[in-house]
Parts: structure tokens; sequence; C-alpha cells
């Protein structure tokens, strides 16, 4: 029974010096950061106005490769990175629609509005 009680209590010392090494460790790059911003879109069925929080990871350089949709392939502005861009869409963080929060988001407890520096 003592040696049961002894490797539980190594197990938590263990998972505390883990918990504590997460802690300190920065959640992203210096110069990076998540960005919250909400679209409202008035529906012309209803003439409801709806609203979407979205989530987006922003970089002070470009580091995120693009993936641009069929129909923008090419459409790079002039003087613009054609490889990769300073932000990239996370998902929706919520909606008046009660449309469900994307799964990758959900995870991410610790958005809120504005830009979190993380660096």
């Amino acid at each position: 029974m003592t040696d049961r009680i002894d490797q539980i209590i190594e197990k938590l010392q263990q998972l505390k010096e883990i918990r504590q090494h997460l802690v300190n460790e920065p959640m992203s790059e210096s110069g990076v950061w998540i960005h919250q911003y909400e679209v409202r879109k008035k529906y012309k069925k209803d003439g409801e106005i709806y609203w979407y929080v979205y989530a987006k990871w922003q970089a002070n350089e470009p580091i995120f490769k693009r993936n641009p949709k069929a129909r923008l392939k090419g459409i790079v502005k002039r003087g613009k990175n054609p490889d990769y861009t300073c932000h990239q869409h996370i998902g929706r963080v919520s909606s008046s629609t009660g449309l469900g929060t994307d799964s990758e988001v959900a995870s991410r407890s610790h958005i809120k509005s504005g830009k979190i520096a993380s660096g």
C-alpha cells in the first residue's frame, strides 16, 4: 500500500513539473497573436441582422502559407508576398444564429476580444 502511495505522489510531482513547464512556455512565437473580429450580415429573406465572431492568427511578418481558394489564385496585390501572409483564419468563435463553434476554436478557450499578445 505504501509503495502505491509513493508511486502516486511521484506521478503527481511529474505532472506538476509538466504543468509548470507548459505554463511558462510562450503560447506562440514573438510577434504572433490571436485576433477576434465580428462580422454582421443582413439576410434579404427575413431582413434580420445576424452577427458572427471569428478568430484568426495575426503576425508582424508574413509567416503563414497562403492557401487561396481556386477562384482567387493569382490575385495578389503588387508588392505583397505571393506565398505567405500575415494572418490565418482559425474559425468561428460564436454567432447569434446558434451555429456551433469550430472545434479548433473551441479548444482554444483563452480567446478573448481584441488581440492577445503571446511572446
